[in-house]
């Protein structure tokens, strides 16, 4: 049952509130919500009432905290702008730095030679007190600092033992619902917004799914005591040869986002223009202080030298420019 306001009441007769979210807006909403989903296409929240009238009374609260959401969902489209494809330097980066980055966590644990041991101590001596039987095969008293205890070597084994049989049938099959979730954590540091529905999305997942499955079989190795050296992990911000979205793209998500007014319109294509030709077309990450009071200057110097009556307003460029 649905009456205004977004209101509508589930199986059980409990009201919530919901309003829909701009298509544009549904993969940056849910990056801004933090859900295990691509997308969200409506924001729900339950009043916690069966009664019509409180309902009411409290949807517009609700819907109120949905306006932020949307804000910063909208905020972050214009920063980093929806993508439809990466080049191949971008995807095999992004593969080697999953892989880099799972090695160098498995070499961290074994360098610390400690793991979750003190934990499993804990909880032991815990039971212990309370007079509750706790039957392991392992010893709760290992000493820490003599390397890693046959518990956490079993621990190590247990886990690749489960998972790399699955990673591999997912990378026969071609299956890139398994490595989802790593997937767009790793679209999150590198700071890229990839349509989930274009072939290099695809494309990407399969290249970690293969690197997913080359870090699970060199942790079994070095189990057996085989010598794998883990490879340097640049951090993305390090990565210069990574592709970083230009104004033009950014002016092109900009627009999409919502309506804008002509002399909005007209008034940013032409400061886009001004810039480029001052700094060429920089990419978003790269633009600095000093960019900004360049172009800043230069429009000062072209309207009181060139266009003493110009119309040009730098001002909110320059400020949305800023970091």
């Amino acid at each position: 049952m649905r009456v205004g306001m977004g209101l509508i009441k589930n199986e059980h007769g409990v009201w919530h509130v919901r309003k829909k979210v701009p298509k544009a807006l549904e993969a940056a909403t849910a990056t801004v919500l933090g859900a295990s989903k691509l997308r969200v296409s409506w924001l729900k929240e339950t009043l916690r009432t069966k009664d019509q009238k409180q309902a009411k009374l409290r949807a517009k609260p609700v819907m109120m905290k949905f306006d932020p959401v949307l804000a910063q969902a909208e905020a972050l489209l214009a920063e980093r702008p929806l993508r439809t494809s990466l080049t191949e330097k971008e995807i095999q980066q992004i593969a080697d730095y999953f892989y880099a980055h799972e090695l160098g966590a498995d070499e961290e644990l074994r360098e610390e030679g400690i793991g979750s041991d003190p934990l499993f101590a804990d909880i032991h001596r815990q039971l212990d007190e309370a007079g509750i039987e706790f039957d392991t095969p392992f010893n709760p008293h290992t000493k820490n600092g003599s390397g890693l205890s046959p518990r956490m070597m079993h621990k190590i084994e247990e886990s690749v033992s489960i998972v790399l049989p699955a990673a591999q049938r997912a990378l026969a099959r071609g299956d890139i619902d398994f490595i989802k979730y790593e997937l767009n954590e790793l679209l999150q540091v590198f700071r890229i917004n990839l349509d989930p529905n274009c072939p290099d999305y695809r494309k990407l997942a399969l290249a970690v799914t293969k690197a997913n499955v080359r870090a699970l079989k060199d942790i079994a190795a070095r189990n057996r005591g085989e010598p794998i050296d883990t490879p340097k992990l640049l951090e993305p911000s390090t990565h210069s040869t990574v592709r970083s979205e230009g104004l033009d793209a950014a002016y092109d998500a900009w627009l999409k986002a919502k309506k804008r007014s002509a002399s909005a319109i007209r008034e940013f294509a032409h400061a886009i223009a001004r810039f480029k030709e001052l700094h060429g077309d920089v990419a978003i990450t790269q633009i600095t202080r000093r960019h900004v009071r360049e172009f800043r200057e230069a429009l000062q110097l072209i309207s009181k030298r060139r266009a003493p009556r110009s119309t040009i307003r730098f001002r909110p460029l320059a400020c949305a420019l800023e970091p």
